[in-house]
């Protein structure tokens, strides 16, 4: 084989076998986020008023960012809170949320 040839082939190799270029996630839209409660909250089989937090970021989950999520209620602690996770505008799913969350701490408003 030249060395021409045998050049040209092993750069070739070598640019198909590059692994893709990482690109981190990002934060959901606000619409993303509304289609995602609304997603959520039918799994978690909610009904009535909604109340959410602010979207933040998270190194666990399904997901790199999520909201806090409750039905609204009275306010004695007996809503059951859950976490919605996105990966930047795609719904990634819900779970109950746990205490490193701290979704109790978080200023909470009604979901439209």
């Amino acid at each position: 084989m030249s060395a021409g040839l045998t050049l040209l082939l092993a750069g070739c190799a070598s640019s198909a076998n590059l692994p893709p270029v990482y690109h981190p996630p990002r934060a959901p839209s606000a619409k993303a986020v509304q289609e995602g409660v609304r997603k959520g909250a039918a799994e978690a089989k909610l009904t009535g008023g909604l109340e959410t937090t602010a979207v933040r970021d998270t190194d666990h989950g399904p997901g790199s960012y999520f909201i806090c999520l409750r039905q609204l209620g009275p306010s004695d602690g007996r809503r059951p809170v859950y976490s919605v996770f996105f990966d930047d505008d795609v719904y990634k799913g819900i779970q109950s949320s746990v205490i490193l969350e701290a979704c109790e701490a978080q200023p909470w408003v009604p979901f439209n």
